[in-house]
């Protein structure tokens, strides 16, 4: 075709809001029908039009990562999930899925950048999961943690490296995840619902993935203040004393407990004596705050829990005898471990690794953990900041059983991206390389693809 002839149908193509139209109303009259026959039906139909509706207006590559961010703003919202039946596929789960499926003819065309030592570590991992698994008493519940866990976090953390969103990107990312904490708190608040002995759940599957949520999102804040102009900097501060309340209404103690040993690490990072000073007046202030909140009644919080109220002596010996059975296991076959269906409620995931993968399954666990830690040796802000939240796991790890959780593995990612980030902000303007473009946009520009 001439350069004429494709200049007229250029100008014959239809606008997008009226493409829009004809797209939902066939949609609507082909569709409606099968709507009514179910509540599931009828929410997939309202899926598929919004899907229609946003690839026709947005073009794939935008609705691509939409649906990724939609995904994370759900990602602490454990609760939610479509099916009853299969409560362990959630809402987030559906957007990451269509998320990443559009951009997956993308992704093929691109390189997939990952540190060798991580590429090593879960190499490592499935190797001596997959040999463990089935030599194990009970091979098919272990091989169903060990693909969870190769999905469920790893799996995540390697679609977002090779998605590589640029740095405005990622402080939606951050933003969005924190949001959602946000939400979860607020409902929390408007129903008043408490659960666990006064311990409030919000709209997590538990009160201790409610304050782990909160705690990873308090961890992020940091690198969104960075990237904030001065004057809109109350806004995520705002937020972040919001999640404060989820983990103090959560009742984790190991929430709170990891949560001031962040605070105490940051300055660190920051590099400011200001900040210390700042930091440490406001860490005086809430704990004076706190204290007046505690009364007779205080077997809710984390604080009260902290100091022995409630039901923490009782979930104390609970986890003792976890503990002692996880080591015994462990003592079992220490070189390649027996298998992590049985000792998954251990809750330190170091000895889970040790008890079910062994000492070598462990080495190869804390090679993926390291690479999310790397970042604190060579980055300075705000970029170190990125692996705050990998700080705040992998301490919280010694007093937790959750290994393979999207919730945690969304942020954990996002330390992986932090050497190429900084070395995108220190490289001239001239001779910047930028990063692949995202699906469907220009690599300067930012206007959408004419293809996409």
């Amino acid at each position: 075709m001439n350069v004429r002839g494709a200049g007229l149908l250029t100008r014959l193509r239809p606008p997008p809001i009226l493409v829009a139209a004809v797209t939902t109303g066939l949609a609507l009259v082909v569709l409606i029908p099968a709507a009514v026959m179910s509540t599931v039906t009828t929410v997939l139909v309202f899926g598929v039009l919004v899907l229609l509706l946003l690839l026709t207006v947005l073009g794939f590559g935008r609705t691509a990562e939409l649906f990724v961010v939609l995904g994370v703003l759900l990602v602490p919202l454990t609760r939610l999930h479509p099916v009853d039946a299969v409560a362990f596929i959630t809402y987030a789960d559906a957007a990451f899925a269509v998320g990443f499926g559009l951009m997956l003819p993308d992704l093929m065309r691109r390189p997939l950048n990952l540190p060798p030592v991580f590429v090593l570590g879960v190499s490592g991992v499935f190797t001596v999961g997959l040999f463990t698994s089935l030599l194990a008493d009970d091979p098919m519940g272990s091989l169903n943690i060990l693909v969870r866990l190769l999905v469920g976090a790893f799996g995540l953390t390697i679609l977002i490296s090779w998605w590589n969103p640029d740095r405005m990107r990622v402080l939606i990312v951050a933003c969005a995840y924190v949001l959602g904490n946000v939400i979860s708190v607020a409902y929390t608040v408007l129903k008043n619902e408490t659960a666990h002995d006064g311990r409030r759940a919000g709209l997590a599957e538990h009160p201790n993935v409610y304050g782990l949520c909160a705690l990873l999102a308090i961890a992020i804040i940091p690198f969104i203040v960075t990237q904030f102009p001065r004057s809109w900097r109350w806004i995520p501060l705002a937020a972040g004393v919001v999640c404060l309340y989820g983990v103090w209404s959560s009742g984790s103690r190991a929430a709170l407990a990891v949560m001031i040993g962040v605070a105490v690490i940051y300055p660190v990072l920051a590099r400011s004596v200001l900040a210390a000073l700042g930091l440490g007046v406001a860490l005086a202030g809430v704990l004076v705050f706190l204290g007046t909140l505690l009364d007779e009644d205080s077997s809710g919080n984390a604080l009260g829990r902290l100091l022995g109220s409630g039901s923490s002596s009782l979930s104390d010996l609970a986890r003792q005898q976890l503990f002692d059975d996880a080591v015994a296991r462990f003592w079992q076959s220490p070189i390649i471990g027996n298998g992590l269906a049985d000792i998954i409620e251990a809750h330190v995931i170091y000895i889970q690794i040790l008890a079910g993968f062994g000492v070598i399954g462990l080495v190869f666990y804390l090679m993926v953990l390291w690479t999310t830690l790397q970042p604190l040796t060579f980055l300075h802000p705000p970029f170190a900041l990125l692996a705050l939240p990998a700080i705040a796991y992998v301490t919280l790890g010694f007093v937790t059983p959750v290994m393979w959780d999207r919730y945690i593995w969304v942020l954990m990612a996002l330390a992986l991206l932090a050497p190429r980030l900084a070395e995108a902000d220190a490289a001239p303007p001239d001779e910047e390389e930028s990063p692949e473009p995202s699906v469907g946009l220009h690599r300067r520009t930012g206007v959408a693809d004419a293809s996409a």
